[in-house]
């Protein structure tokens, strides 16, 4: 049977002996399923669900004895998490201020998009084009599946967000299908009117655009909906 840990401690992986979280369901490392007893998570559950709740005077007692010197209080992550969906929300209205919005993420979304086109260029021509908007919405998909496996919240909780901002700069560049007022990188043929001409869809290119942008934005609330109910919970 596997070692146990106490709340609060990090429990040893069976498979390869790195540290982890209790509430994690799959090692970081080797990404195997830890074995982690019911009773070991329900103690570290019901610890904090005390916290949470005031806990009894033993309980901040014994806390404050085993907390090291300047340590955060809840507090502090509760009302840092509050700022930072408040931070992110008025990042998201940019995209209601100006027309065809481009942030400082979409640097790096477009490195991943020509990414994308080179990869994938070998399966085809349709595969090829499209290969920029699947590359721009794998790498933030793997990133989360990343911290999710690691059972780091807040880490893809972001990576949720980045995600859905990918969709709202994927549908700028699909509005754009028909104008062609945005500048390519390195020329050639605009990706989503050779994309949207093949599907049959270049005669609905503000409705696609759209449904594309108000998914990315579905995204987006549920991202901050998830970092500001945490906050919530750690209050």
């Amino acid at each position: 049977m596997p070692e146990t840990a106490p709340p609060g401690e990090k429990f040893k992986c069976p498979y390869c002996g790195q540290p982890n979280m209790l509430e994690s369901e799959f090692c970081w490392a080797c990404y195997k399923k830890l074995q982690i007893p019911k009773e070991a998570r329900l103690e570290s559950e019901i610890k904090r669900d005390l916290n949470r709740l005031g806990g009894s005077a033993v309980l901040k007692a014994a806390a404050a004895q085993d907390a090291p010197a300047g340590a955060a209080k809840p507090g502090f992550a509760s009302w840092g998490r509050m700022a930072l969906v408040c931070g992110l929300f008025v990042f998201y209205l940019q995209w209601f201020k100006h027309e065809n919005y481009s942030s400082f993420l979409d640097n790096v979304n477009l490195a991943f998009h020509e990414a994308g086109h080179i990869f994938l260029g070998f399966f085809g021509e349709f595969i090829g084009t499209a290969g920029g908007t699947i590359f721009q919405l794998l790498f933030p998909a793997i990133c989360l599946f990343h911290f999710f496996r690691r059972g780091q919240r807040l880490g893809w909780q972001l990576c949720l967000f980045w995600l859905g901002e990918n969709f709202l700069n994927i549908s700028i560049y699909v509005g754009d299908a028909i104008k062609q007022e945005l500048p390519l990188v390195g020329g050639g043929v605009h990706d989503w009117t050779y994309l949207l001409t093949e599907m049959g869809l270049i005669a609905h290119t503000e409705g696609t655009a759209r449904v594309i942008f108000w998914a990315g934005s579905a995204i987006i609330f549920y991202s901050l909906y998830l970092i500001g109910n945490d906050a919530f919970k750690s209050r």
